[in-house]
């Protein structure tokens, strides 16, 4: 058996967390039951399994070869080139639907997999055909080895922040309307002897009033855009906190890290397709208003709550590299085999 694991982002310059992730899980777990794999798209291959929204064409090119084409959805929603939903907003009520070109997409592929049945019925809903099969990724438990100071010392030599602080970690965007970033601000604010640091795409042009907001914030208080991976691990490494503020669909691909890195998990709780994943106050804090997940941070800085942090631990020990592995192998040679019948 040989896979086409395919995620070639159109800006390759940016850092994409979620989507070059999941592709680097993907082949790791072939890599653990030696199975061949390849990015290239010429190359001969089994099966192919696609991760972005936008590679329709690339799909139709697996297609003619005649294999299998599978497609992972609603794993990288924190990441613009994996994102498979998009968000609108009237009289102030958001909803949240299926990009078209996503719906083209998944309807031309062999089986599309997902995290959880919520994001499978949300598929289904919203006029997807093709068969369905819910999956969680596994994690690379080795990657969060916390004996290994030197990956630990990495965020303090980028930020040269004190490492005698709580940290406080959270991943978000960059918007117009604030998404998250007000809660996350009024957190760092509250807790002034704990470190915040936020992540995201930043553009390269700031509306003024993030600048503004960026430029006033509390000196424990940092925006940054995302940084390399490495940093970004260490980051998870120390961090004590790490918090979803914003009201977009949570990337399940960082969440599971985060787990994995324990780290106590803070999400926003509001039309969210993984909710099924999180269970509060037992592997997660889940609030849907600003006010309480800014309480909620103060009091687990605080240790005022239960931590939730080793019972998500667990769970990710328990969806390893090789578990998960088994059940893909399992996936692609039902496939193969119904291609060839």
């Amino acid at each position: 058996m040989k896979v086409l694991v395919y995620f070639q982002p159109k800006n390759p310059a940016k850092e994409n967390f979620e989507g070059n992730r999941l592709a680097l899980t993907l082949r790791g777990a072939l890599e653990t039951l030696h199975i061949k794999h390849t990015s290239k798209l010429v190359d001969d291959y089994d099966v192919a399994h696609f991760i972005a929204p936008d590679d329709e064409n690339k799909v139709n090119i697996a297609l003619e070869k005649g294999v299998p084409v599978i497609v992972s959805a609603m794993y990288c929603e924190d990441d613009p080139y994996a994102s498979f939903v998009e968000y609108k907003s009237k009289d102030g009520i958001r909803s949240l639907s299926l990009k078209p070109k996503a719906l083209k997409l998944l309807n031309k592929a062999t089986l599309v997999l997902v995290p959880c049945l919520e994001a499978e019925n949300f598929l289904k809903n919203n006029g997807v055909q093709t068969p369905i099969k819910v999956i969680m990724p596994g994690v690379d438990m080795n990657r969060f080895d916390f004996s290994r100071d030197d990956e630990k010392d990495l965020f303090y030599r980028y930020f040269t922040e004190d490492r005698n602080k709580k940290l406080v970690v959270a991943i978000g965007e960059y918007t117009n309307n604030m998404d998250g970033i007000n809660a996350f601000l009024v957190a760092g604010k509250k807790n002034p002897n704990a470190a915040f640091y936020y992540f995201g795409d930043m553009p390269r042009h700031l509306p003024h009033h993030l600048k503004h907001i960026i430029k006033t914030s509390p000196k424990n208080v940092h925006f940054s855009s995302l940084v390399p991976d490495d940093i970004y691990r260490s980051a998870l490494l120390n961090a004590d906190i790490f918090m979803f503020p914003g009201y977009h669909n949570i990337g399940l691909m960082s969440a599971i890290e985060v787990m994995a890195a324990r780290c106590q998990l803070i999400v926003r709780h509001t039309e969210n397709l993984t909710s099924d994943i999180f269970r509060n106050e037992e592997n997660a804090y889940l609030a849907e208003f600003s006010e309480t997940l800014t309480t909620l941070a103060s009091e687990c800085l605080e240790e005022k709550i239960p931590s939730t942090i080793e019972k998500a631990y667990e769970e990710m020990k328990d969806n390893n590299y090789p578990s998960f592995a088994k059940k893909l192998k399992s996936i692609y040679q039902e496939e193969i085999n119904k291609k060839k019948a």
